[in-house]
């Protein structure tokens, strides 16, 4: 279970540049790492949470609709960042993605990690954290 800020590992999906994980890799010493340099390219969204839930890694995607539905199937899942803008340029990602680090960072020192939570995220600084899995859903 990640709970120290300085140890977030991110998987960056195929609808966002590969180059985000990159320039996090290199400018922001964040270890992060694409769907496409794993090999993973055209695979299913399940396979693609459950190796993110294999390497601990918080998956960002733009695929929301897909990856809600696939959180609330789940007992237990990584965490995901569901960014709301998806057509955004290439620095346009790296700063969202940043935006949703440092969120991410704000509440893990306040004690909440990531499983089983998605962190919504938009351009212009919108945030939203939601619990969703297959157990919050049967809460409500």
């Amino acid at each position: 279970m990640l709970t120290d800020p300085k140890n977030i590992k991110l998987l960056i999906d195929e609808d966002l540049s590969p180059r985000v994980a990159h320039f996090l890799c290199e400018k922001c010493l964040i270890d992060s790492i694409s769907v496409r340099d794993r090999g993973l390219l055209s695979s299913n969204d399940q396979k693609i949470l459950e190796y993110a839930f294999q390497e601990d890694r918080i998956l960002v995607t733009a695929n929301i609709q897909d990856f809600e539905e696939l959180a609330r199937s789940c007992e237990v899942h990584p965490g995901i960042v569901l960014v709301r803008d998806g057509s955004l340029l290439r620095q346009e990602q790296i700063t969202i993605v940043k935006n949703a680090i440092q969120a991410i960072e704000a509440e893990l020192k306040d004690g909440r990690d990531m499983i089983n939570r998605v962190l919504y995220i938009s351009i212009d600084g919108t945030k939203k954290f939601e619990n969703l899995s297959a157990s919050s859903v049967e809460k409500d």
